[in-house]
């Protein structure tokens, strides 16, 4: 069998492709002999034979083990093994983690933790003891396979359960091997200390079942591993570059094990805070020279050292970066205990100022990010947008600074400032020798200060004195830089620093800015130039009056609009973000371009149907073009066919269907009322056989608001509308799809939208649904009888009708009545809310003895005795009392909270290290000091959610964002007065009006409300 199985391998690696062939399907033969596992384990570990053989039968065997070892794999096809060929294996196996050729020893270790996955510990009991054995006594080798085999067995297999029988044996011999630094690599000792992060993120998971765990197995040991772990942090290998890159390796595991820690068990870890922020910062002066040196200000003789470990891992200085500036964050956050070293005890001596110049530092541009973004602007817009998924050195500054600025800002601010200014006077004068760097500290300066944009414009509107010296930085900086034609960074980030202090600019400078960014985009040959621009007009259109824009709106849209002809996925979005915002300005400019724009869209939409981010920004252009109103004729003219021919059942691609529906909503959303002659017919026939045959949600749901669309904009076009083949209206086939949606076989999610729909439908029906009325109220009836969704039952129905209506038995009035009021509360939206409590009031006044009749769900009862889940039963009038007290109470809760009455109570107590007890863990960053999350009211917090979506281009005052919630809803609803009425207001007169007319049916609905509800309702109305 070895024979056979050495021969087949040996073929696979030939280089005649039929002889390889016939290899691969004699393998397939060979897996069904029990025997074959145990030849490959044999061949992986003769040593005689050449690494290419060796290594093909380690990677048979890793399959081998995922198809057929166990039934307990999600892949297992069989057959298994028989249980003695098994333990053979394992036995060899075990042999190989010594093996002196690191690729061997490595699979042989994968494949050791892929049994372990499977037969730990019910089938291998003693692996872990053998494991420790190697550690304790084993060779350096032995030592290494060891420890890859614990890494995942630690990672992936242990559970609290195992951990009492693990932790004991494991944890000794881990720290001996971490603190044996003439014994063992740093590549071993790294994977020491990963494996017990591991053993501890673990320990941490289980906290609140089992926190004994961190109690018997960490608190004993953890001082002697801080120890260890600070030593290695503190030593420091200069005249080695191959030892002191494999120091950075092991020093950043243990910072990633400080920064796991620190948050969740501060107390174990606060006496190791300050020495191990203390090794950082001597690290962190250390290694930035040398940073700046081999990568932001390169020369052709040095480079940025990078090695590979004994894993094949490259490792280099940023990866310590990385977790060095995580740490730092950490420790901002850890005030009480770290305020000294950041500020020193006079408050001004300490490494914030030191720090804030170093982050400068390492924030500049490398060499090669600007090689990249030179050469790939697509990677510009990846790496530099503030949701990026890039993480580099430059984005780890970005985070490390807003960590100082929120916990040290009077201290970090001033460091800024003052480091700025001399950047900006350094960087000139190395201009003047002629350095070509020169530029990079005054780009990062201006990305650093760009960061807090938002902060500094708010201060220094309020008339307060802005920390941060902008306008000396648009006098010296901004202004000039912004022809640095040589050194299109920096060009490209002054104009992105002006847009971002767009809100503060004097009138005189805004418009030398805007002329600035869009001669850029016409003449520059940068595209980092270009990008950066439409960066900047992005915050001009959002920001700046529009006076300022107006003037240059139509070189913007013929600069920017050709651009998507030649551009890929990331730029395309930024260009559809500036047209967007670019239309909006002036709209009869923007309609004088349909004829370019309009194809554009279009043709952007059917070229990425896939990309939901790209089409989410297409379906936003095409829906500000569609409701301009001077734009949207034309528009439509070019787009109805081509979305109506899309719109097909012989059209297999659905989402495109759904997409397209949505783009042909946009249409008639923008069109006017009543909408153009014989436009309804264009697309009613189409759109209706789709949505008549369809099971796709989407589709459900966007025809579903196209229709309630269409019936707001002109329901006279459908009612006129008629199918010669069937003589069916458009009336009959709107009543059909209702029916199929209403159907208790169809989901509620594709259902979603059917409420509105037969509201619209009734409100602008009038006289033409006379005859589909009762249809129309029966079918909503039998879906009511087993809904879930409070979106089936926000409409009102007549009373008479549905207590003649009998489904399954029950009458339609109590089937809609216990519905409603099961309901009521959950009811989405304020102009909901209001309808169903208006709606309340009515149905109580009618003191109609077939609703007073009908019983429904009261409270529940809680008694240990009775089942669960059990109700009261009460009245429908005495239902209607509690719901509608209820929201009374509610609107007044809000009011107060809105109005800074109610404060929410501080729910993370200020712990101090003296006043706990046995808690090991404390509270998450619960000693911050100067933070006050817990003392703002919800008035507060709505504020900052505010200013936070403001940040982002979103301003919820509604300044420099004109798409309000209010321009999404039917006209009809916001002139509805109960739209406008206050339901607080209501209520009140309600309840009121009940006690002054000495109503018998409030009376006794009243009587029969518990004592707190009856005490509540009259606490309000006193009110």
């Amino acid at each position: 069998m070895d024979q056979a199985v050495f021969q087949t391998l040996t073929d696979t690696l030939s280089a005649d492709p039929n002889a390889r062939m016939v290899a691969e399907l004699r393998i397939k033969e060979l897996q069904r002999n029990p025997e074959y596992p145990l030849s490959l384990v044999r061949l992986a570990l003769a040593r005689e034979c050449n690494i290419s053989q060796r290594h093909s039968a380690a990677v048979q065997l890793k399959s081998y083990i995922d198809l057929q070892w166990s039934t307990k794999s999600n892949r297992f096809r069989g057959p298994e093994p028989p249980a003695e060929i098994k333990a053979a294996v394992r036995e060899l196996l075990l042999t190989g983690l010594s093996d002196p050729t690191n690729r061997i020893r490595s699979s042989c270790a994968y494949v050791v933790s892929r049994i372990a996955h499977l037969d730990w510990p019910d089938s291998w009991p003693s692996l872990l003891d053998v494991l420790v054995h190697h550690l304790k006594s084993g060779s350096a080798d032995e030592v290494h396979g060891s420890m890859k085999v614990l890494a995942e067995f630690i990672s992936k297999d242990v559970t609290h359960v195992q951990l009492p029988f693990v932790a004991p044996v494991l944890f000794p011999e881990l720290l001996r091997i971490m603190v044996s630094e003439q014994m063992y690599s740093h590549a071993t000792r790294s994977r020491c200390a990963s494996i017990f992060r591991n053993a501890t993120e673990m320990m941490f998971t289980v906290k609140e079942t089992h926190p004994e765990a961190v109690t018997l197995y960490l608190k004993p040991i953890i001082g002697h591993w801080n120890e260890a772990f600070i030593s290695i942090l503190n030593k420091r290998t200069t005249d080695n570059p191959e030892i002191e890159v494999a120091e950075w390796r092991l020093k950043s595991e243990v910072l990633r094990f400080f920064n796991l820690a620190i948050p969740v068990a501060p107390k174990l870890m606060n006496s190791s805070i300050l020495p191990v922020l203390s090794a950082v910062w001597q690290d962190l002066m250390h290694v930035r020279p040398r940073y700046v040196q081999e990568h932001v200000n390169t020369s052709t003789d040095v480079t940025g050292e990078t090695f590979q470990d004994s894993d094949g891992n490259n490792i280099g200085i940023e990866s310590l970066l990385f977790v060095q500036f995580e740490f730092l964050q950490v420790a901002c956050r850890r005030r009480k205990l770290t305020q000294t070293a950041f500020m020193g005890e006079d408050g001004q001596s300490g490494i914030v100022a030191e720090l804030v110049w170093n982050i400068l530092q390492f924030m500049q541009m490398t060499d090669e990010q600007a090689e990249s973004w030179n050469a790939d602007p697509n990677q510009f817009i990846a790496d530099e947008e503030e949701d990026s998924y890039s993480f580099n050195v430059r984005i780890a500054t970005e985070d490390l600074l807003m960590a100082l600025v929120e916990y040290y800002e009077p201290q970090a601010l001033h460091a800024l400032n003052m480091s700025i200014k001399q950047y900006v006077s350094n960087s000139m004068a190395e201009k003047t020798k002629g350095n070509r760097n020169w530029w990079k500290p005054q780009e990062s300066s201006l990305l650093a200060v760009g960061l807090l944009a938002g902060e500094l414009c708010d201060a220094i509107k309020s008339g307060e004195a802005s920390p941060i010296d902008v306008g000396s930085l648009f006098d010296q900086v901004v202004l000039a830089n912004m022809s640095e034609h040589s050194f299109p960074f920096l060009q490209g980030r002054a104009f992105v620093f002006a847009s971002q202090f767009a809100p503060i600019l004097p009138s005189n400078l805004a418009a030398q800015y805007v002329s600035a960014a869009v001669e850029a985009i016409l003449k520059s040959s940068s595209a980092v130039v270009k990008i950066s621009a439409l960066k900047a007009l992005n915050n001009f259109n959002q920001y700046l009056d529009k006076q300022h824009i107006i003037p240059y709106q139509r070189s913007i849209l013929q600069g920017v609009a050709p651009m998507i002809e030649i551009t890929t996925e990331e730029t395309l979005s930024l260009i559809l973000r500036t047209l967007v915002t670019t239309s909006k300005i002036d709209e009869k400019v923007a309609a004088e371009y349909e004829s370019v724009l309009g194809p554009l869209v279009l043709e952007s939409w059917v070229k990425f149907p896939a990309e939901h981010l790209i089409s989410t920004d297409i379906m936003e252009f095409f829906d500000v073009l569609a409701r301009n109103k001077y734009m949207q004729p034309a528009l439509s003219a070019r787009a109805t066919p081509a979305l109506v021919g899309l719109i097909s059942n012989e059209n297999p691609d659905q989402p495109q269907v759904s997409s397209a529906i949505d783009l042909l909503k946009s249409l008639i959303q923008g069109g006017p009322s009543p909408l153009p002659a014989n436009y309804v017919a264009q697309f009613f026939p189409r759109l209706m056989a789709v949505l008549l045959t369809t099971d796709d949600r989407d589709i459900l749901q966007g025809g579903q608001e196209c229709l309630i669309i269409t019936i707001r904009k002109d329901v006279q076009q459908i009612a006129e509308w008629r199918d010669e083949a069937s003589s069916k209206t458009g009336m009959d086939l709107i009543i059909q799809f209702i029916a199929q949606l209403l159907d208790p076989s169809q989901t509620e999610s594709a259902s979603l939208f059917v409420g509105d729909l037969i509201s619209v439908l009734i409100k602008k029906g009038g006289d033409l649904i006379n005859s589909i009325l009762p249809e129309l109220l029966n079918a909503v009836t039998v879906r009511l009888t087993d809904a879930k969704l409070p979106s089936f039952i926000q409409h009102e129905v007549v009373i008479n009708f549905l207590s003649g209506v009998t489904i399954n038995g029950r009458n339609g009035l109590d089937i809609v009545l216990t519905s409603w009021t099961t309901y009521h509360s959950d009811f989405q939206g304020q102009y909901q809310q209001k309808v169903s409590a208006v709606a309340l009031t009515k149905v109580f006044m009618s003191s109609d003895p077939r609703v007073t009749a009908i019983q429904v769900r009261g409270n529940m009862i809680v008694s240990s005795t009775s089942p669960p889940d059990q109700y009261t039963v009460i009245s429908v009038p005495v239902k209607i009392v509690k719901l509608l007290s209820a929201d009374l109470t509610n609107k007044i809760e809000e009011e107060a909270a809105l109005a800074g009455d109610g404060k929410v109570e501080d729910d993370e107590s200020d712990l101090d290290d003296d006043d706990e007890d046995d808690d090991e863990f404390g509270d998450d960053y619960g000693d911050e000091e100067d933070k006050d999350h817990g003392s703002k009211s919800k008035k507060d917090k709505y504020e900052y959610l505010s200013d936070l979506l403001d940040a982002h281009g979103l301003d919820m005052d509604g300044e420099g964002y004109d798409d309000d919630e209010e321009d999404e809803m039917d006209p009809d609803i916001l002139a509805d007065p109960i739209y406008q009425m206050s339901l607080k207001t209501y209520l009140i007169e309600f309840f009121r009006k009940c006690i002054q007319q000495n109503s018998p049916a409030f009376a006794q609905s009243v009587a029969e409300l518990s004592d707190v509800e009856k005490q509540a309702l009259s606490t309000l109305l006193e009110n």
